[in-house]
C-alpha cells in the first residue's frame, strides 16, 4: 500500500549549500573583481599623477628637459628673477590652485607629440598678485615706497596708491622675466609705453604726469619728445651742439636749470676768468677763440688803442675783478680807460 502522508506531487527541496562552500566565495562575485581592478588603477594613476607633477614643477624640468620652454629658461636666467623657482611665480599659493594648473598644462603634453600649436608656445595662464605678494617675495613694505620715474621731470610713483593697487602687477611687470621671449611684446614697467596703458591722456599733454623743471614755454612736445626728453630731437639748441657737447647732458651745463644761461662750464675748463661762470657772453660753441667779449671802454690800451696791454696787466687779480692802473699809480682807470 502506497504512503499516503507523502503526496504524490511534492518536488524535492533543493540542497542547502554547506558554509565555505567554494561557489559561496566573495571571488565568484565579478563586481568585486572589477572593483579591485579598478582600485589598482587608481592607486596607479594617483601615484603617477603625484611623481609627474613633482617632477613636472623643477626648475631643471622647464629650462633643460622640456625644451619647448627653452627659450622662456634664457631670458629667465638672466633676470632679476633666476633664484625664484618658475612654480612660485606661475601658480598661485594653494594646493587647489597647484592641482587646477597641473591640469591646465596637461594639454602640453599634446603640444609636445602632436606639435601643435607651433612650438616655442607662449605662456597662456596669468601670473596673480598672490604669487607675488606670497611670503619671502615683494612685501607690503617694499610696495608702498614712493619712487621716482623720468628725468629731469621725474614723476612720483607708488605701487599701494588708490588705482594702481587695483591693477595686476603683470599688467606693468610682463616683460620682467621673460624679456624677449616669443609672445612677450610688452614695454619695460618704466616706460612711458607702460603707463600709457591706462593713461591714454598722457600721451596728450605731457603735463598730465610732468612737471616742467624750467619756466613755461608752451606744449613740451615743441623741444621734446618720447624718444629722447633731455635734449630731444625737436629742440633747435642757439648754438650747434657738435663734439662732445652733443654727447652730454643739458644739466651739465645748465646747472640751474635750461631756461638760465650756461653756467657748467668751468667744471670742465676749468676757472679760467677768476669766478665768472657765463662763459657764453664772451664765447661760442663753434669757436672758443677769439672772444666775442667787447670791452665797456675805449682808450690808448683797449680795445685796439695804440698802447696795447694784456688784460691782466689791468685786471691784476682776475677779470671778475675791477682794473687798476699800476702804471699810474695802481689808481682806477677813467674817461677813456
Amino acid at each position: 500500500m502506497p504512503d499516503k502522508s507523502v503526496a504524490p506531487d511534492a518536488s524535492p527541496q533543493p540542497k542547502k549549500q554547506a558554509k565555505g562552500d567554494p561557489e559561496c566565495s566573495w571571488w565568484s562575485r565579478w563586481w568585486k573583481r572589477i572593483a579591485i581592478v579598478v582600485l589598482v588603477l587608481v592607486v596607479l594613476f594617483v601615484g603617477g599623477s603625484a611623481f609627474a607633477a613633482k617632477f613636472t614643477e623643477n626648475n631643471k624640468f622647464c629650462g633643460t628637459d622640456c625644451h619647448e620652454m627653452w627659450p622662456y629658461r634664457d631670458t629667465w636666467v638672466k633676470s632679476t628673477h633666476k633664484s625664484v623657482d618658475c612654480v612660485k611665480c606661475h601658480i598661485a599659493p594653494g594646493p587647489v590652485n597647484f592641482a587646477i594648473t597641473k591640469l591646465a598644462a596637461s594639454r602640453e603634453v599634446w603640444v609636445h607629440l602632436t606639435g601643435l600649436p607651433r612650438k616655442p608656445f607662449t605662456v597662456t595662464r596669468h601670473i596673480p598678485n598672490s604669487a607675488c605678494n606670497r611670503s619671502g617675495c615683494h612685501t607690503s613694505s617694499q610696495t608702498s615706497k614712493t619712487i621716482s620715474l623720468g628725468t629731469p621731470a621725474p614723476v612720483t610713483f607708488q605701487h599701494g596708491s588708490e588705482g594702481h593697487a587695483k591693477q595686476q602687477c603683470i599688467a606693468c611687470h610682463a616683460a620682467l622675466v621673460h624679456e624677449g621671449a616669443p609672445g612677450i611684446t610688452a614695454a619695460p614697467a618704466r616706460s612711458m609705453p607702460t603707463c600709457f596703458t591706462c593713461h591714454p591722456d598722457g600721451t596728450k599733454n605731457c603735463s598730465y604726469c610732468h612737471k616742467p623743471p624750467h619756466a613755461d614755454r608752451g606744449p613740451c612736445q615743441n623741444c621734446h619728445n618720447l624718444g629722447a626728453w633731455s635734449g630731444g630731437k625737436n629742440f633747435a639748441h642757439p648754438q650747434p651742439l657738435v663734439g662732445k657737447h652733443a654727447q652730454i647732458s643739458c644739466q651739465t651745463c645748465h646747472t640751474q636749470g635750461v631756461a638760465i644761461k650756461p653756467d657748467g662750464c668751468i667744471n670742465c675748463h676749468g676757472d679760467q676768468h677768476n669766478g665768472l661762470k657765463n662763459c657764453v657772453d664772451c664765447h661760442t660753441l663753434a669757436a672758443f677763440v677769439p672772444s666775442t667779449f667787447q670791452h665797456p671802454q675805449e682808450g690808448p690800451h683797449v680795445p685796439n688803442g695804440d698802447e696795447k696791454l694784456q688784460c691782466n696787466a689791468c685786471h691784476a687779480t682776475g677779470f671778475g675783478q675791477k682794473a687798476t692802473c699800476p702804471c699810474h699809480g695802481n689808481k682806477p682807470p677813467t674817461g677813456g680807460g
